[in-house]
């Protein structure tokens, strides 16, 4: 079913008729994106496995969502670029006048959006493709070369495919056949059953033995290629960094280049970052130290100069104690005797 079907299966009857251009436009996004793995407001070509897609290493991974205010935001860069395009116009009839010439009736030049452009290369570059194909005709796949280095892989991997299979069986007297893996050594009633056995319970084994007819082209497929991929090679690079990984570069003559000059250059700016926060840090320690001697000798100067000043006017609590154990009381006065008057 393609995207006719969908529509009339999502709106069924005269619904379709009914139905806004954008839910349309939306409904046909999706479906190239995830029917055809195609990603229409990226520009580009499609994916070439669902897994690329699902590992967001391929940009039709990524969902793009509907602006909001999108028609306003669309009408006015669209206004905007029209105005631009008739005063480009007005000021070439102008400089056309200006040299003498009439100005001629041209049509208005509107610029192109970034993603047109790109679905417009996309377009023309699957178009070339397509003729080259058709030139080549319907039994070339990819390119004359590659198919014909396919083709050797099928026969290898057939010639293989029975030639483990007549290995991997030991046949009786009486027709009957047994399994020679040592760890399976069942027996069957005839050769096709052991066939069916082997392809059904020991495929792994046939599969890791068709692999080996891919190893040849491989190998001549990196050696011819000038950006042949090589694994990191371990460089010693003394008992400060130890083994540490280097890139192959260049394909004729490959080398690795010596990782250690750049490392001890990274050695020691780090050397010389932590050297100068440790001053800082001394500094700031240093000032710290100072600021809080310098606050308590203000402070010891404060209480000696209070500890040296009388105030007259300050009131002093004293504490007094009595004691009534020896108390020396003063003799009681002598009275004095009264003289008789004589009559």
């Amino acid at each position: 079913k393609g995207l006719t079907d969908l529509l009339f299966l999502l709106y069924p009857g005269n619904e379709l008729q009914t139905v806004d251009d954008e839910d349309i436009l939306d409904i046909t996004i999706a479906y190239l994106r995830r029917v055809h793995l195609f990603s229409f407001y990226n520009g580009c070509t499609a994916a070439t496995a669902v897994g690329d897609v699902l590992s967001f290493s391929h940009p039709a991974g990524t969902i793009h969502l509907r602006l909001r205010d999108a028609d306003e935001i669309l009408t006015k860069m669209a206004e905007e670029k029209a105005n631009q395009a008739v005063t480009a116009m007005a000021e070439d009839g102008e400089e056309k006048e200006d040299s003498g010439g009439a100005a001629e009736d041209s049509k208005p030049i509107v610029p192109k959006d970034m993603l047109v452009t790109r679905l417009n290369d996309s377009i023309a570059k699957a178009l070339e493709h397509g003729k080259v194909l058709e030139e080549q005709g319907p039994s070339c796949l990819i390119d004359a070369e590659t198919d014909a280095i396919a083709r050797s892989i099928e026969v290898a991997e057939k010639e293989t495919r029975e030639e483990w299979i007549e290995n991997h069986g030991i046949h009786d007297e009486d027709g009957r056949a047994r399994c020679s893996f040592h760890f399976c050594r069942k027996l069957f009633k005839d050769k096709a059953f052991l066939h069916k056995h082997l392809l059904k319970k020991h495929s792994d084994q046939l599969r890791a033995e068709c692999a080996k007819c891919h190893d040849g082209p491989m190998m001549a497929t990196w050696d011819s290629d000038t950006c042949r991929p090589v694994p990191p090679v371990l460089l010693d690079c003394g008992s400060k960094f130890g083994l540490v990984p280097s890139a192959v570069k260049g394909s004729d003559q490959p080398s690795a280049a010596d990782p250690e000059p750049e490392l001890w250059r990274k050695e020691q700016e780090r050397m010389a970052e932590a050297d100068r926060l440790h001053r800082e840090r001394m500094a700031a320690q240093r000032a710290a130290e100072e600021e809080m001697r310098r606050q308590q000798e203000e402070a010891n100067a404060g209480e000696k100069r209070k500890s040296n000043f009388v105030d007259p006017d300050d009131m002093v609590e004293e504490k007094v104690e009595l004691s009534f154990v020896e108390v020396v009381a003063p003799p009681p006065k002598k009275k004095k005797k009264k003289k008789k008057s004589l009559l």
